[in-house]
């Protein structure tokens, strides 16, 4: 199959219609045609439904789109790593949040001057893709809980630093002027929390440590990201989990972070690889991390 029907597929979903795709990729609308049904030819099924306009792809097309991204990002991490073996050395790496790397950001300046040879780019991915996409070799290597990590074949994780959870709740809420949340205050409120989708196993594991505190958490609502969670906090009175690092956008008067008591609503931030990657600028870089982050 050729790579480059992959990535007019791609293009032919994002952009919704074949004169935009065609133009995108410098083609003739009937070459991006073409090579759609090719490959609808090559696995025997429907992925594009031509009659709605906008496009839309059919249910196999949006696994199929899935799948094609995964294959895509390879081939182009391939390719930059090709393009890089004889010059510098490049460093991908993945996160799923701010405050994972929020301490590490003023460090990269003096790693890039003692190793001038490596380049780093950063992306952000949701934190139920972080293990997947490190063990499909999307990325170099990855910074977050250390929940995604464990029991994942092949990777090789360091501790960076701790971290506990704090409640975040609205001016309105009746805990708003506490110093600090006991386990039985807080469990008597109810709760909204990101939801699997987005934060994959450390959803369960939230839930988990409740239950070892004594209590059986009241989620009455479970959102996509951390916008919509504090929408539901301000506008409905509900008690969210924030790491005790993360900077509100709203003013304290507003909206407070206030420690828990006694809780094991802890976290543990952790740098990842695979073992068997080769790339030599993973290891000056996990030295220096792992010096910074030990003084």
């Amino acid at each position: 199959m050729n790579i480059e029907k992959i990535k007019y597929f791609i293009d032919l979903v994002e952009c919704r219609n074949f004169t935009e795709t065609a133009k995108k990729n410098f083609v003739s609308q009937t070459t991006i045609s073409q090579q759609v049904a090719s490959l609808e030819k090559e696995f025997d099924v429907q992925l594009i439904n031509r009659k709605q306009i906008p496009i839309e792809p059919t249910k196999a097309g949006w696994l199929f789109y899935g799948e094609a991204l995964v294959l895509w990002k390879q081939y182009s991490h391939m390719k930059t790593k090709m393009v890089n073996f004889h010059q510098d050395h490049f460093l991908s790496l993945e996160y799923s949040a701010f405050t994972d790397i929020q301490q590490l950001l003023p460090l990269i300046p003096t790693f890039k001057e003692t190793n001038p040879h490596i380049r780093l780019e950063l992306a952000k991915v949701m934190l139920k893709n972080i293990s997947e996409f490190l063990q499909k070799g999307l990325y170099d290597v990855a910074i977050a809980v250390d929940s995604e990590f464990k029991e994942k074949d092949g990777i090789q994780t360091h501790s960076l630093f701790r971290g506990k959870y704090c409640a975040v709740v609205s001016h309105q809420h009746p805990l708003f002027n506490r110093d600090a949340i006991t386990k039985e205050e807080l469990y008597a409120f109810p709760l909204v929390m990101l939801n699997a989708t987005a934060i994959g196993n450390s959803y369960y594991l939230m839930i988990q440590n409740a239950i070892e505190d004594g209590y059986e958490p009241n989620i009455v609502c479970t959102v996509d990201d951390v916008e919509t969670e504090l929408f539901h906090i301000i506008t409905e009175n509900l008690i969210g989990f924030f790491p005790e690092n993360y900077r509100l956008a709203y003013p304290k008067e507003e909206v407070q972070l206030i420690p828990l008591k006694d809780s094991r609503h802890t976290y543990k931030i952790e740098i990842a690889y695979l073992k068997d990657n080769m790339n030599p600028a993973i290891q000056p870089f996990i030295e220096q991390l792992r010096h910074w982050f030990s003084q």
